[in-house]
């Protein structure tokens, strides 16, 4: 294994001095635009541009990865979930870049895929989140930038309200039991640094805190009860792969820097187990597929 260190403009683990970053075994198939999810132990990485049925895990103590059943379909910028102890894929786009609305389900024990109830309308590009009993679909290309809520026990979905604007290529993170959309893109806005944030009581979107630097394609997850962005791309308002990082410690609060990446990445996922971070793949030139497959882990 490889470790690069790095200085940091501001810490973004609570470690002192330098924030070192340690490469990984890489993936067996490169590929970007494609989620993550985490369960027991592992990370499973579905479809993407260059690999678009292939169905990866990672063994997070083993550093080793296992090529699973491929997904029944081919899919990019998917959108995946580890939920009761299945992995859940959503939509995306098929090879001709059109969203879908199709549903599978993986079964861990058994390695079989099986079709549910598909989402309502086509989307792809967006998150999924958990929140409680539900799976909800933010963000993403498709006929409305409202939520979906999936019911994995009824197998059923319901569509609640709209985001204000349209976005894909965004994210989206569950924080303080608030889904907090971020960033992305739409060809009549460009790149975004707005963020949105949804109120299950009211079924109410209202503006978040903006980003320092409008950004798509972008990675989000919360670690030690912040949301921490990284990287992703800006391809309708300029030509740039970012490498930055942004961090939030509270939602009437205000981005601050967190330092740099490896290298500049965007569509790739970043999955927490609890102890680390780690970004899975991703392209290093924007508006392109140039994927290397690499797997960075965040040092303490």
């Amino acid at each position: 294994m490889r470790r690069i260190t790095l200085a940091w403009v501001m810490i973004l683990l609570p470690i002192s001095g330098l924030a070192e970053w340690e490469e990984r075994a890489p993936m067996p198939t490169a590929r970007s635009e494609m989620p993550a999810a985490y369960w027991d132990g592992s990370i499973y990485v579905p479809g993407g541009l260059g690999g678009m049925r292939r169905f990866e895990a990672y063994e997070i103590q083993s550093d080793r990865w296992t090529r699973l059943n491929s997904m029944p379909v081919e899919r990019h910028h998917l959108m995946t979930i580890a939920f009761a102890g299945k992995i859940y894929i959503f939509g995306g786009a098929a090879p001709d870049w059109s969203p879908t609305a199709d549903v599978w389900v993986y079964d861990l024990p058994t390695g079989v895929w099986k079709p549910r109830a598909p989402m309502p309308e086509e989307r792809s590009a967006g998150t999924a989140v958990a929140l409680g009993r539900f799976i909800y679909i933010a963000g993403g290309e498709g006929p409305s930038s409202r939520l979906l809520r999936y019911d994995p026990k009824q197998d059923q979905w319901v569509r609640l309200a709209a985001t204000q604007w349209r976005r894909d290529h965004s994210s989206a993170v569950v924080f303080h039991d608030r889904i907090v959309v971020i960033g992305g893109r739409y060809p009549a806005s460009g790149e975004l640094r707005s963020t949105e944030i949804y109120d299950l009581e009211g079924d109410t979107w209202t503006p978040g805190p903006s980003l320092k630097v409008a950004r798509a394609g972008h990675a989000a997850v919360v670690d030690r009860n912040k949301i921490i962005v990284m990287g992703g791309e800006v391809i309708l308002t300029g030509r740039d792969a970012l490498a930055d990082a942004e961090i939030l410690d509270r939602l009437d609060g205000e981005w601050r820097s967190g330092g740099e990446l490896p290298k500049p990445l965007h569509g790739m996922p970043a999955v927490g187990d609890g102890k680390h971070l780690y970004l899975i793949g991703g392209s290093e030139r924007a508006a392109a597929a140039e994927n290397h497959g690499r797997v960075y882990r965040l040092m303490e």
